[in-house]
């Protein structure tokens, strides 16, 4: 039996397509087929996952401003997960290339490159990695910036840049890594297989500058490419002060520090390993603009 948590959200959502008899584990009813609503309490988890096979462990918290719920959300149901599951169960980690920070100790980075967590979340999902780790049958992705069509931050990047109001942050020649939900999600059914040897793998995209991805978009786009730029500081005091409105007016900021900081970042990745073990196949990143672009239409 396989079992999965965070089957609601966005890479969830992809996964269920491929394992459609998966089951997924929630909090609350979400109407997906074969839930079982739980506390994820690990004496009830182990009740329930007495015979799981695999556990594809994709829920945890995004909430950057609250450590409590960062704790709770990525560490301690990572660690109930992990006291529940079987011996012989094999479980699936979707941490983040967060925990090697903004600022990678090499250039690309591998799955052996010091990690160096710089940010709450970041630290959350390392702490989260020790609690899986203890598991033998255990393997972790780090996953770079997920994208594709259904998320809603790209549709907005790509109306001010079709717009002509979207700017560049500092020279735009830093490396963002993405990553495609659905390449993720094949990759994932992949690691099910028993045959595949536990243990740590990245999973990130062509590394495209900023100033490259902005270029691509606006000729999907059919506009002239970005061309005003605003320094990291000032880019920075910006969003603060949005974050601030939001906190006042009790709203979820469309923008924050940490996404900022992560946009200006220079950071590219050797893949190699997944791609040789776990047959992972990002497209490129021109493909997955131009079906965001498309489901825009």
């Amino acid at each position: 039996m396989i079992y999965i948590t965070g089957a609601s959200g966005r890479l969830g959502k992809e996964v269920l397509e491929r394992i459609p008899d998966a089951i997924p584990l929630v909090r609350k009813p979400n109407g997906l087929k074969n839930e079982i609503v739980t506390s994820f309490e690990a004496e009830e988890l182990r009740k329930i996952l007495k015979n799981a096979d695999c556990i594809i462990h994709l829920a945890g918290s995004l909430d950057f401003f609250d450590m409590k719920a960062l704790w709770a959300g990525n560490v301690e149901l990572t660690k109930s997960i992990v006291d529940a599951a079987p011996e012989r169960c094999r479980i699936i980690f979707a941490s983040s290339i967060s925990v090697y920070g903004k600022n990678l100790a090499e250039k690309p980075a591998t799955e052996e490159t010091r990690t160096n967590p710089d940010s709450p979340y970041s630290k959350s999902k390392l702490e989260a990695e020790k609690r899986i780790e203890k598991h033998e049958n255990s393997i972790i992705l780090r996953i770079a910036t997920i994208y594709g069509p259904g998320f809603e931050d790209y549709p907005r990047i790509l109306k001010q840049i079709k717009k002509g109001t979207m700017k560049m942050i500092g020279d735009g020649k830093n490396r963002i890594p993405f990553v495609h939900a659905e390449d993720v999600a094949d990759t994932i059914v992949n690691a099910v297989d028993a045959k595949v040897k536990p243990g740590t793998y990245v999973l990130a995209g062509e590394a495209l500058t900023q100033e490259e991805i902005m270029r691509l978009s606006a000729k999907l786009l059919g506009v002239d490419a970005p061309a005003e730029r605003i320094p990291l500081n000032a880019a920075l005091m910006f969003v603060k002060f949005e974050e601030s409105k939001s906190f006042m007016l009790k709203q979820k900021p469309k923008m924050t520090t940490e996404h900022v900081l992560v946009l200006a970042s220079d950071r590219v990745f050797d893949c190699s390993k997944a791609k040789k073990f776990l047959r992972f196949r990002p497209r490129k990143l021109e493909d997955g603009i131009r079906e965001i672009i498309e489901s825009m239409e």
